[in-house]
């Protein structure tokens, strides 16, 4: 009976013992698994960082605008003068440079030319150069003594006598009329030295 009881207690302390072996072997299973899991988190994490790193390292796409209009298109680039100045009338600039500045002044009851005249006639020829499509109308005016018939006949002279000197310059004469108002379009109307010295001129105006 001793010895039944003796193996018994052997074979009581085998599964014991073989139980604490499993258990131990189970527990090492389980932290092995928590380990693997916590590397592969990692790795994980790593490779999340990096493709956030590379997306903002990514330049921003710029999408081509598509909605413009048919008409912009076809107008095409802003063209300039070639001094940076959006394309205007040209011609209209240098007509105003000719009415501001252009304006012939004569002695009392003569058509000659004297030396200013001359000067303003040579800087109206340069202008009217850049008008190439321009007619120029060549006004005569004279100042409020004398009789209309005779302040007619000396305005057109005065018209006359600016027309010649410009075709001298290089001006076409076809591009040139003459038209005399005598005294009836007096710059000022006053009856004065000062008024009848800015009345006895010659005008520029464009005839087309």
């Amino acid at each position: 009976m001793t010895g039944g009881c003796d193996s018994a207690k052997i074979s009581d302390g085998h599964r014991g013992g073989y139980n604490q072996n499993h258990i131990a072997w189970e527990e090492g299973k389980q932290e092995m698994s928590y380990k693997m899991s916590a590397k592969l988190i990692v790795v994980g994490l790593v490779i999340v960082a990096v493709a956030a790193g590379g997306c903002g390292r990514k330049g921003t796409s710029i999408t081509p605008d598509l909605t413009a209009d048919d008409e912009s298109l076809r107008r095409g680039p802003e063209t300039t003068t070639g001094t940076g100045l959006p394309d205007i009338d040209q011609e209209n600039v240098h007509f105003q440079r000719l009415r501001e500045a252009g304006t012939v002044y004569f002695r009392f009851d003569s058509s000659e030319l004297d030396p200013t005249a001359l000067a303003t006639l040579r800087q109206n020829a340069e202008i009217i150069r850049q008008m190439p499509t321009a007619i120029i109308q060549i006004e005569g005016h004279c100042d409020e003594r004398g009789t209309q018939e005779y302040n007619l006949a000396l305005g057109e002279r005065r018209a006359m006598a600016v027309r010649d000197y410009l075709i001298r310059l290089g001006v076409s004469g076809d591009r040139l009329v003459t038209i005399s108002y005598g005294k009836e379009m007096p710059a000022d109307p006053r009856s004065n030295e000062e008024a009848w010295a800015r009345n006895r001129r010659a005008e520029f105006n464009r005839a087309n």
